[in-house]
């Protein structure tokens, strides 16, 4: 049971994430340039996240990159925008569709009138669509998991019968916090989607400062946009980088992934700001994500080419140096490795490839 809910929340999660700690204690808040600020989440690695936020202070308004989970974290995250400003919001922008980055609307839309909602075309149906049945598999199958959670806490071993480690259990108590106040809120909570839309690019220009809103390609979804400051060289890219394990889950596009981190870099940004884990200050790890799904890609077509099966695939496909590097040592980092890339990245890419089924 504990494996079965585990397995299950693990896929949900790449597309429904929640808030974990008192939400006034959850983020730290960096100042980037003039203006600028991200709100940096600082819960444990875990199976589940909320998300990191920008605020964009203008000469007259506030542009606000992502809403959180729950509308109590994103409540939070007004409180820390109203600390810094009393310029109204006049734009929000979801990088992408998952719900830990866009339960929150409905608060920014309660506490400033007017403000206006930026996504993808895309974004819409993706909501409507596998956005509504995995917040329905979160209200059916949560319980089950906050308990087999707290119950694998309370013996203090893993699902192999193995002693937790520190890391692990505060993973795990993480995870069951977040879930618990997940269930708690989002049933009260609507579905507030996109009032401007992006296919390929919208610039917004408020006074001297120039903001550009970018679709590079599919990646962690088919429709992640980064959000550009040229004049900072500022790159905030939603969930597309992800430290410190990447996401690239089952709604990504492994195939065309490499290729749409290959055009950010092209960018060269001084600063990005990951959709989770900390401002990063140069594009190294940046580049290890593209390496990374460059070898996805390039392994799985070979692959297909032969007419391998997905589980011929899976075992052909070597992806242990990338295993290293972004997990170390860490027994749940490597765990979080299998769950977020290896396992539904090989599937998706070979899917993606025309990889067939046997008859």
């Amino acid at each position: 049971m504990v494996r079965t809910a585990a397995v299950f929340l693990a896929g949900l999660a790449a597309g429904l994430a929640f808030a974990a700690e008192e939400p006034a204690s959850g983020f730290t808040l960096t100042r980037l340039a003039d203006g600028v600020h991200a709100v940096i989440r600082r819960e444990p690695v875990g199976m589940m996240f909320d998300a990191n936020n920008v605020f964009i202070e203008n000469e007259a308004d506030v542009v606000v990159v992502d809403a959180n989970a729950t509308a109590s974290s994103t409540r939070a995250t007004i409180a820390a925008l109203r600390a810094i400003t009393a310029k109204p919001v006049r734009y929000v922008v979801n990088t992408h569709w998952h719900l830990d980055h866009f339960e929150g609307n409905a608060a920014w839309r309660d506490a400033y009138p007017g403000v206006e909602f930026i996504g993808h075309a895309a974004t819409r149906e993706e909501l409507a669509g596998i956005g509504a049945r995995n917040r329905a598999g979160m209200l059916e199958f949560g319980p089950g998991m906050v308990q087999a959670l707290r119950k694998r806490l309370a013996e203090g071993r893993d699902s192999a019968g193995n002693p937790l480690d520190a890391e692990t259990r505060a993973a795990l108590a993480s995870d069951a916090a977040q879930a618990e106040r997940y269930l708690a809120e989002t049933k009260a909570v609507e579905f507030v989607p996109p009032t401007v839309e992006v296919r390929e690019r919208l610039t917004l220009r408020r006074a001297a400062r120039t903001i550009e809103i970018l679709h590079l390609g599919a990646g962690h979804t088919r429709s992640d946009l980064v959000v550009w400051l040229p004049a900072e060289r500022i790159a905030i890219t939603g969930d597309l980088v992800v430290w410190p394990v990447p996401l690239i889950g089952n709604t990504a596009a492994p195939l065309e992934y490499a290729g749409t981190l290959e055009r950010l870099l092209e960018l060269q940004a001084t600063v990005f700001v990951p959709g989770h884990g900390p401002v990063l200050r140069d594009d190294s790890h940046v580049r290890l994500v593209a390496r990374l799904a460059a070898a996805i890609r390039d392994q799985v077509r070979a692959a297909v080419a032969r007419g391998d099966s997905l589980e011929e695939t899976r075992k052909r496909v070597d992806l242990e140096e990338f295993r290293r590097a972004f997990a170390g040592e860490s027994k749940l980092r490597r765990s979080l490795f299998d769950m977020y890339v290896a396992q539904p990245a090989v599937e998706g890419a070979w899917r993606q490839a025309g990889g067939k089924k046997a008859d």
